[in-house]
């Protein structure tokens, strides 16, 4: 089922499912994140927070970046920077390679060339997702 019409239908959308996707909204978050967020609503059982992370990576609600092996989930609906199937993302690292910044870029015109690549012709490509990592430059430009 289309992750639009999941929603409109509000099959299996619980309190909880919709506070998830809430607090996901226009962030980027590990889990322990979105645990503590959701405790501050009320929500506190680990499990149901697994259970719902499952159901919404299945459905395609949202996607999980890995990160230099920490997994970062980032809402794929409503999304005014992507849809589920075009993503790219900048992370930013500071000096120390600390706190990372996750910024979404909306440049379609990079999933076009991907896809009119001669190396693809043969395929129907299902989804495009970029990570990018970069620090800030050393350099000065001029």
């Amino acid at each position: 089922m289309k992750p639009q019409k999941l929603i409109e239908s509000n099959k299996r959308f619980t309190k909880a499912r919709r506070a998830l996707l809430e607090v996901l909204k226009d962030r980027h978050l590990t889990f322990k994140e979105i645990y503590e967020e959701l405790s501050k609503k009320g929500y506190t059982n680990i499990s149901t927070l697994y259970n719902n992370l499952k159901f919404f990576l299945d459905n395609n609600l949202i996607i999980e970046i890995n990160l230099d092996g920490v997994k970062y989930y980032d809402l794929g609906l409503d999304n005014p920077f992507h849809d589920h199937d075009s993503h790219l993302h900048m992370v930013i690292k500071d000096e120390d390679h600390y706190n990372p910044t996750i910024k979404e870029i909306d440049y379609p015109e990079i999933y076009d060339a991907i896809k009119s690549h001669p190396v693809f012709k043969h395929y129907d490509i299902e989804y495009i997702r970029i990570l990018v990592s970069a620090s800030p430059s050393k350099h000065k430009h001029k």
